[in-house]
């Protein structure tokens, strides 16, 4: 057998694998819920009601299904692209329309992964419009949903494309040691969104104010204090315009 052949092989196992693994995780989830979907369990006691969990039960088990088809399809979607011909049809198309440069290379590798990313926008679409508005989370629009993904793609492009060209140039200027100097980039890159990612993405897509004076901001503060977070501000962002479910994140370093 082949290199080539021993490659292609290590791919197809490697990704039905990781696909074998994801159905394996879902489907124990599941039994797990449906193990314990007849009565409430005594922790959710005087947190939630009978009908809130049995909703909460049923949200579950269709978002697993939803997952697992998902999860199912993108395999399918990469196997194809890897065993078709086509990544090695658009690499020569690309070579012979706009160079071998590394921003060519790097114009091909980001229409590639957008290129894979459109198969699963109809399943991302129906878990927003179909799934989540059937138990009721959904509360964004069309055409919100639309402009979220379209301002998604012009970050990923105004980001990633820089980023692809300098680790390809990296691969020219630094010979077998290449990927030590792309995995600094890498982390330099990461560090540096941190910083500004809440200061200039995050404001692209939600509103954020800061938290009222109040009891609920010193409950907060003082929770961070007890657990050696420094908090250096409290936000409110406007989640509600896309969704019902609730959720917190942090960021900054540390």
């Amino acid at each position: 057998m082949s290199s080539t052949n021993v490659v292609a092989v290590v791919f197809l196992l490697l990704v039905l694998a990781r696909w074998g693994v994801q159905l394996w995780l879902e489907q124990l989830n599941r039994r797990h819920v449906l193990a314990h979907a007849g009565t409430l369990p005594v922790a959710f006691k005087g947190v939630m009601d009978e009908a809130t969990y049995a909703k909460s039960v049923r949200y579950t088990l269709a978002k697993g299904r939803l997952d697992q088809l998902e999860g199912t399809w993108s395999s399918v979607v990469l196997l194809a692209v890897l065993f078709s011909g086509v990544l090695p049809w658009g690499f020569g198309a690309f070579r012979q329309g706009l160079g071998s440069s590394a921003w060519a290379m790097a114009a091909f590798l980001l229409v590639t992964s957008v290129a894979l990313s459109l198969p699963g926008l109809p399943l991302e679409w129906y878990d927003q419009f179909r799934l989540e508005e059937r138990f009721g989370f959904n509360t964004t629009t069309q055409k919100l949903w639309w402009i979220d993904r379209l301002k998604g793609l012009l970050l990923g492009i105004a980001l990633g494309y820089p980023l692809l060209a300098l680790i390809l140039k990296l691969v020219e200027w630094m010979g077998p040691w290449w990927w030590l100097w792309a995995w600094g980039a890498l982390l330099g890159f990461q560090l540096l969104m941190m910083v500004l990612a809440p200061v200039l993405i995050l404001p692209l897509f939600n509103k954020f104010t800061p938290l009222p004076e109040g009891s609920l901001r010193e409950r907060l503060l003082k929770l961070a204090e007890r657990t050696c977070f420094r908090a250096r501000s409290i936000q409110v962002m406007d989640g509600s315009k896309r969704s019902r479910h609730s959720n917190t994140l942090f960021t900054g370093f540390g």
